[in-house]
């Protein structure tokens, strides 16, 4: 099997680095202490096309096989040293919009993928709640039909983007009988439209540059078009886009793992102890090589 990155690939891989580097890693440290999320750096990224990887090119996206969408990731990572901003990116992009573009209707699309994959918006996954962790099958928000409308009542908790977010793709229970397995519905909710309000914001020890924290929804009365897909079937969306999330999210991390080994390597050779560099030292190099494995 060939596993060797295509010219394309590689030149892509490349482009995003440097673009990391000369736009992303400006005051990371301070920005860091200072729980910072910069939105104009979140607009580049969305300029770069890192805020829709494998999304159709006709709503916003890169159009990326979801290889070569591993590969900018990874790319990120390596480049990036602002951790808490790749992780904003990842939440968003594999939590968020790869659902809507999974599963949205046309409509939907249409409507909110641009502002996703361009960077005017920002995305926050609505799942995790207080008392029930990720537990799908303990959860407490609930969405009754209310007329025309779906009424949603809850709070979720360790939001990822929840602080700054423009949009909420929210799980709600509306059969409480079937549980997770179709009882479970996913809904698009719209900050400024339908209303939903943002509770504490938690501080972290770190990923600090990455906001996160509750969010409240009140009775927020939603349409039927607000529902991803169908009635139901919120469980099956959910588990897509966790498949996504672990393979995805991963590469983000071992490009930035590959970054700190060549980091490690380079102060092994130049720090000198005893008339030698470190990293002639086994108990030095032995790790390294740990690192590397």
């Amino acid at each position: 099997m060939e596993f060797s990155i295509s010219s394309e690939q590689k030149a892509f891989r490349d482009a995003i680095i440097k673009f990391a580097r000369q736009e992303l890693n400006e005051d990371v440290e301070q920005r860091d202490r200072d729980h910072e999320f910069r939105r104009d750096l979140w607009q580049k990224c969305g300029e770069m096309g890192l805020l829709g990887l494998p999304v159709d090119e006709a709503y916003g996206g890169s159009g990326l096989d979801a290889v070569s969408s591993v590969i900018a990731l990874q790319a990120l990572g390596y480049g990036c040293h602002d951790s808490g901003l790749n992780f904003s990116v990842c939440a968003h992009l594999l939590a968020c919009v790869i659902p809507l573009w999974k599963h949205g209707s046309d409509a939907q699309k249409e409507t909110y993928l641009p502002k996703l994959c361009q960077g005017d918006w920002i995305a926050v996954n609505a799942m995790t709640e207080p008392g029930t962790g990720s537990d799908p099958f303990a959860m407490k928000t609930q969405a009754r039909k209310d007329g025309e409308d779906w009424v949603i009542s809850g709070v979720k908790t360790f939001s990822t983007n929840g602080p700054v977010a423009d949009l909420a793709v929210v799980y709600a229970m509306t059969d409480p009988e079937k549980g997770f397995n179709g009882g479970i519905t996913a809904f698009l909710v719209e900050r400024e439209k339908h209303g939903f309000d943002t509770g504490q914001t938690f501080e972290k020890m770190g990923l600090r540059t990455s906001p996160i924290g509750e969010l409240v929804f009140d009775d927020v009365r939603v349409p039927e078009s607000a529902i991803i897909g169908r009635v139901g079937g919120g469980a099956v969306m959910f588990s897509e886009s966790m498949d996504w999330e672990r393979a995805c999210l991963v590469a983000c991390h071992v490009g930035v793992m590959e970054r700190l080994l060549e980091s490690a390597v380079d102060y092994a050779r130049n720090r000198k102890q005893f008339g030698q560099s470190i990293g002639k030292f086994q108990a030095v190099s032995h790790r390294l090589a740990d690192i590397k494995v």
